[in-house]
């Protein structure tokens, strides 16, 4: 399913090149102001769980708060440190998944490869020798793998050097609450994301103290 993110800002009243808060992804994608309605109830629920802090929202929470991420450069304006820090946190989950997929395109041909690269080409079976025979699929599979590690570490570097400018990442858990994890949470997940049972990936978590 299509997803779409916004920003929250904690603190409107700070100048906007110092603006921190929180990315919130949501299910679905459609117009700009049903997705900040959606994101606004998914705050407000959030806040009266206590699973925010405290110190959050001091001088108020209203729909001005929230701005769509994922904004594009445009001529007439640079883009704000949170919308820069914010754009980069949304490719970085993208891209996780990416490598999730690649990983698991590539496990099928994971030990006919090692084989190869190991001198190990006599225990070689038949089906592998097939594979190895079809050097246009083992290409892309290898190509693909290499070019969505090496693209999940550069926007890792990029996150860690911006992620005291987004305060946490809100998402919809697999039981169907929205949950806050803390932004290092995700750039150490990215980092020691592996393909492990059926190939699901099994990152690190940490939730946000709500504090």
């Amino acid at each position: 399913m299509p997803k779409s993110y916004c920003l929250v800002v904690d603190n409107l009243d700070i100048p906007d090149a110092s603006w921190s808060g929180f990315l919130v992804e949501v299910e679905g994608a459609g117009q700009s102001r049903l997705v900040q309605e959606k994101v606004k109830a998914v705050i407000e629920d959030l806040w009266i769980a206590g699973a925010l802090p405290q110190s959050c929202f001091v001088n108020g929470f209203n729909e001005e708060n929230i701005i769509m991420a994922r904004v594009k450069k445009d001529i007439d304006r640079e883009l704000l440190p949170i919308e820069e820090a914010g754009n980069h946190l949304i490719e970085l989950i993208e891209r996780v998944a990416a490598k999730t997929q690649a990983q698991q395109d590539y496990q099928p041909l994971a030990s006919m490869v090692a084989k190869i690269f190991e001198g190990r080409e006599t225990q070689l079976t038949e089906a592998e020798i097939t594979q190895a025979q079809d050097g246009k699929l083992v290409r892309t599979v290898i190509s693909n793998l290499t070019r969505a590690i090496a693209e999940v570490e550069l926007y890792r570097q990029k996150c860690q050097d911006q992620s005291e400018l987004i305060l946490g990442i809100i998402q919809l858990g697999d039981d169907g609450e929205y949950r806050v994890n803390s932004t290092q949470a995700v750039v150490e997940a990215a980092e020691a994301t592996t393909v492990v049972n059926n190939h699901r990936p099994t990152p690190k978590t940490q939730k946000v103290e709500a504090t």
